[in-house]
């Protein structure tokens, strides 16, 4: 590194007396703990810019789990988040286009309607001033999975996984160790226990134990994978329970793991046979509390789904109501004005009134017309998972870096026809499923050759150091 020219010394000197004059002159603030958090934050964004592609992404999935969990100091989590995304965002779209090579695809097309979907519904809403934030928020969510995402995993790819299999096992081992002790409600309600385990850690602890290598790692997997699947059980959350299912059921057959998927059934049937001998009668009762979870969700006496005929019916009367733009992204009218006080960037709106599922949740927000981008946005996301479960299917070879992404996605979309976080924008499972839907239009196989072909054609790499072999679509 070359010295400093003299007129460099000079300015850095008058910087460094600016700045003490300025701390000097204003040491009242330093006894303001939000000021100093404020700081603090501002610290930390730029530590994390500096080694952006490495960095931004953990700090804003971390953000937003601070802001969505029972944790101390939530509530700066919960402004901090928007600081950090809107940081991300900016900073993720100028050096994404000043990188040669690096384009946008359809899906970022798409987005970017949907964003104007999403402001047009704003201007018709009761609660404009609501409506614009969050459809600013889902500008800043897209633009940062439109670009700073990518950065975080193209080129990169073998460090990502590494890094999310990781904090996959570190987040079910934490989980499992608050809910049986230290903080039982740390994910705040069952529904979102089972929601958290089931579109983020299994997914890719499923991929990850069947790709690993070494007995040591593939048993501590196989540990987290249970105990996953445990936790997700044990919060009798039907969403979460419907999604694990599924996605095992897909992954395994997509393979060809028929053995495995007859191993799982038969070890479910031994535990249950097992627990039946040695407490019948605990058994009858968590049986019965299970079929009440799944089937009635304690509507028993409004029958099958009865939970959510009521939340649908009064979203579909919404619909009708405003029936071209909604009622504005984010906002669902309840009678009762949200509000948006002094320093307030957030709100309820979206969570005052259960839809009962994201599809319904999104049409009443912006409408028949206002739908079409997020419905064609989704029909590509569908249409990229097919793609690689036919690939799968085709290869049966797990060592692909597209698949866990697909199994997220799949069980993402399969929850979002029971609970409403799919669009709400301030949810950690919003923001974890859209950043891996849009790396997973990157990373989807775009060939349906054979194994043979796909070989000879140097699709797809070979599996290093235990993992699935990334094909980036660039």
């Amino acid at each position: 590194m070359s010295a400093l020219k003299p007129w460099q010394w000079a300015a850095l000197a008058l910087g460094l007396c600016l700045a003490l004059f300025l701390i000097y002159f204003h040491l009242q603030f330093f006894g303001d703990i939000s000021f100093l958090g404020g700081i603090l934050l501002i610290e930390i964004i730029i530590a994390a810019l500096w080694n952006y592609k490495e960095r931004f992404l953990l700090l804003l999935i971390v953000t937003f789990l601070w802001a969505g969990m029972n944790v101390p100091f939530q509530g700066a989590g919960t402004m901090g988040r928007w600081v950090v995304l809107g940081s991300g965002a900016a900073v993720g779209f100028i050096v994404w286009t000043k990188t040669p090579q690096n384009h946008f695809r359809t899906i970022h097309l798409l987005a970017f309607f949907c964003v104007c979907s999403a402001f047009v519904s704003a201007t018709v809403s009761s609660f404009f001033q609501m409506a614009a934030l969050k459809a600013a928020s889902l500008l800043l969510l897209f633009l940062y999975c439109s670009s700073g995402a990518r950065m975080a995993v193209l080129g990169r790819e073998e460090r990502f996984f590494n890094g999310v299999l990781l904090g996959a096992e570190v987040i079910t081992f934490g989980t499992a160790l608050c809910s049986f002790g230290l903080n039982s409600g740390l994910w705040g309600n069952p529904n979102s226990l089972g929601a958290a385990m089931s579109i983020g850690p299994f997914p890719i602890l499923l991929w990850g134990w069947l790709t690993s290598e070494g007995t040591i790692r593939k048993t501590r997997r196989l540990v987290a994978l249970l105990l996953c699947t445990y936790l997700v059980q044990m919060s009798m959350a039907r969403a979460g329970m419907v999604a694990v299912i599924l996605v095992t059921v897909v992954f395994c057959c997509c393979l060809h793991q028929y053995r495995l998927l007859i191993k799982v059934a038969g070890l479910v049937l031994a535990l249950i046979a097992v627990g039946g001998m040695l407490a019948p009668d605990s058994l009858n009762q968590q049986l019965s509390d299970l079929k009440d979870a799944f089937l009635y969700k304690g509507h028993k006496e409004e029958g099958l789904l009865g939970s959510r005929l009521t939340p649908w019916e009064t979203s579909i009367n919404s619909i009708k109501e405003h029936p071209l733009f909604g009622t504005g992204y984010g906002t669902s009218p309840t009678g009762e004005n949200p509000g948006l006080g002094p320093g307030k960037f957030s709100s309820s709106a979206e969570e005052e009134r259960e839809h009962g599922s994201s599809y319904i949740t999104i049409a009443e927000w912006v409408g028949v017309l206002g739908v079409v981008p997020f419905a064609l946005l989704l029909g590509l996301t569908v249409s990229n998972v097919w793609k690689v479960c036919v690939w799968m299917r085709r290869t049966a070879d797990p060592k692909h870096y597209s698949i866990p992404l697909a199994m997220v996605v799949l069980g993402g979309l399969i929850h979002a026809a029971f609970e409403d976080s799919l669009f709400a924008v301030g949810s950690y499972l919003s923001l974890w499923f859209w950043v891996v839907a849009f790396i997973l239009a990157d990373l989807v196989p775009e060939t349906a050759a054979s194994p043979v072909s796909s070989a000879a054609s140097g699709f797809p790499r070979p599996l290093p150091a235990g993992f699935g072999a990334a094909v980036s679509n660039r």
